[in-house]
């Protein structure tokens, strides 16, 4: 009777190391390099937080009882000033949808979302580009296009809104509340005001709530 192979745990734990083994240097430095670029294009452009890895860290931030002061226990803090005590409404279709990485200045801004209404959600008429905090967008008809478009600069109220808002794909339909952040001040440990976050012609803001009205919205 032919006998069949076992395959066990350890085994197939085992396998890719084999492979990875067997190859030529230059084989595996070309295959490790190409990993290595996939898994910075996935961190750069997908809203996760990869399982809690890549996640901003919750517990250091203590908010203030009215979200104007945020400190760390190393000594590090922020003053925020809104631009009125009443709140924003931002309904419309997710074009883009960015999770910050790597901004030490502001840990506890986590996305760019890009909402748009009307004719600035048409990507036969609009094509919108969100790099480095800023929108970049053309249109291609004689006119402005009707309808709106917003850039939001978002600071999660809580570690539960941020949840909400890793759930927000490209054209959503969604609707987002909060309140406007005309300014955030960043000081260091000793007291020195080290960064101001000015807010211009964009919407930064204290995001207290998030809706998804439609999954998958069909492109205009």
């Amino acid at each position: 009777m032919e006998s069949r192979p076992r395959f066990t745990l350890f085994g197939l734990l085992w396998f890719p190391i084999g492979v990875l083994l067997n190859m030529s240097p230059l084989t595996a430095a070309g295959l490790l390099l190409l990993s290595m670029t996939l898994c910075g294009f996935l961190y750069r452009s997908v809203n996760s937080d990869f399982w809690g890895l890549a996640a901003p860290p919750w517990t250091e931030f203590k908010f203030s009882e009215n979200y104007r002061r945020v400190t760390t226990a190393d000594g590090r803090s922020w003053e925020i000033t809104y631009e009125k005590d009443t709140f924003s409404v931002f309904t419309g279709v997710a074009r883009e949808v960015i999770h910050w990485r790597d901004e030490p200045e502001i840990p506890f801004a986590t996305h760019d979302i890009l909402i748009t209404n009307g004719e600035y959600s048409s990507v036969s008429l609009v094509t919108a580009r969100v790099r480095n905090h800023t929108v970049r967008y053309q249109w291609y008809t004689d006119r402005l296009p009707e309808g709106t478009i917003n850039l939001l600069h978002i600071v999660p109220l809580n570690e539960e809104v941020y949840h909400h808002l890793l759930q927000i794909r490209r054209w959503n339909l969604v609707s987002i509340k909060g309140q406007e952040i005309l300014r955030i001040e960043s000081f260091n440990r000793q007291g020195a005001l080290r960064l101001v976050f000015q807010d211009a012609g964009c919407n930064t803001i204290l995001v207290t709530s998030v809706q998804i009205l439609a999954q998958g919205t069909p492109v205009p």
